[in-house]
Formats: structure tokens, sequence, C-alpha cells
């Protein structure tokens, strides 16, 4: 995935999160809370956007908190900095 929160590009944390996918997720984030219908929301989204209609892909009926483990572990990152990096 280009432009992920785990590639290594600058800005960058000293864990090596993408500071700037880190925004991007987060803003995300917050205009699918304010939807009445976030699942449309993300499908409208996926339509326009092939960095996120392969993660909408890559979960496809697993559970997302195990598909970001794994994520996370292939990719040797600490899911925890990913999660306090979006709060």
């Amino acid at each position: 995935m280009a432009n992920s929160l785990f590639q290594q590009l600058n800005p960058q944390t000293s864990n090596g999160l993408n500071m700037n996918a880190v925004q991007s997720v987060k803003s995300m984030m917050n205009t699918v809370r304010g939807m009445a219908n976030p699942m449309q929301a993300l499908s409208s989204m996926a339509a326009q956007n092939p960095q996120l209609a392969g993660v909408m892909s890559m979960i496809n009926g697993k559970n997302p908190k195990d598909v970001f483990y794994e994520q996370c572990k292939q990719r040797g990152v600490n899911p925890d900095d990913v999660i306090n990096a979006l709060k």
C-alpha cells in the first residue's frame, strides 16, 4: 500500500510511522464517525480511493482488529504505537 501508516517515509516519528498518513487516517475517522451509516460511507470512500479499497479487500469478512494486528506483526510495527498516534 503506497503511503500507508507503516511506510518508512518522512515526516516520520521515531517509531517509523508516517505522520502524514496518520493525519489522513485521523481525518477519515472523524468523517466516518459523523456519518449516519459508517459502512456505507467507507464503501463510498473506497470506491474513490484505491488504498482504502485495498484495506477493505484485506479485511473482507475478517475481524478488522485481527487484520490490523497481523499487518503490524508482518511489518515489524508496534500496534500500540499506531493506536497512540491515532488518538
